[in-house]
């Protein structure tokens, strides 16, 4: 999930999807991501009849976009860790949770 499980916390960007640049898709995910959580904020608002954006309804919209974020941009990742990969055989291989933590060496 890209947000904390109480829903303070979401994380948007390279924070939550770091990519390779290879297929130059970072920038426009991200941009999506922002997109996606506005509109979960938006239907949280209305949801409740709201005109203002309290706490309680920023953390829901928090943990819907976290819970639902991730199947969209994890394909993306999969094929910009493919394609850099495809592009540096002798490389180290990069994977979607390898961008986050360190980057494994080919066998």
């Amino acid at each position: 999930a890209f947000s904390a499980e109480g829903g303070l916390v979401a994380l948007i960007g390279d924070a939550a999807h770091a990519m390779t640049p290879s297929l130059g898709e970072g920038c426009n995910c991200a941009l999506e991501s922002a997109v996606r959580l506005a509109d979960c904020v938006s239907s949280a608002m209305r949801e409740v009849g709201g005109s203002t954006c309290s706490p309680a309804i920023l953390s829901e919209a928090f943990r819907r976009y976290g819970a639902a974020r991730p199947a969209e941009v994890i394909p993306v990742q999969r094929r910009s860790a493919d394609r850099s990969n495809a592009k540096n055989q002798t490389a180290k291989r990069t994977t979607p949770q390898s961008l986050h933590s360190k980057t494994e060496k080919v066998p």
